[in-house]
């Protein structure tokens, strides 16, 4: 799906430049939302990495969502970590990895759901869809 190929990579892009910006003011930019509480920075990690298990998902619409998607969105979660421990003005957190998988695992319970959401089941109507014209063609052959 070529939508879902652009969506992860902008997100992915933005997510990453997003999390290495100072959280000071860049030349006259207000970057106060940075400051946000405990609560709401680790409901913003739950949140991205809910979204970005998705767009990995529909990515690789021909496998089920399972271990490999999860890690990989475990994986940038923590590299995006890292790279924030080579910058002198952000910081690692282990609980912000914990909210990356949380999201991860909700992304991973909440499919029977999404399945039945109109807008959301294109991924595996699509799916239905492209295997059942490539096992019919084999059939024709």
């Amino acid at each position: 799906m070529p939508v879902s190929k652009a969506a992860l990579a902008i997100t992915l892009t933005t997510i990453t430049i997003l999390s290495l910006l100072p959280v000071d003011n860049i030349k006259g930019i207000d970057l106060t939302f940075w400051n946000l509480p405990v609560a709401a920075d680790k409901i913003a990690h739950f949140i991205a990495f809910l979204v970005i298990s998705g767009l990995i998902d529909s990515f690789c619409y021909q496998d089920a969502f399972n271990l490999k998607k999860a890690a990989i969105a475990a994986i940038y979660g923590i590299w995006i970590e890292s790279l924030q421990s080579l910058t002198d003005y952000r910081h690692p957190s282990f609980w912000d990895i914990v909210a990356n998988c949380v999201g991860i695992l909700m992304y991973w319970m909440l499919i029977p759901l999404f399945k039945i959401t109109p807008i959301l089941r294109v991924r595996w109507q699509y799916k239905e869809t492209t295997h059942l014209e490539t096992t019919s063609e084999h059939v024709d052959k």
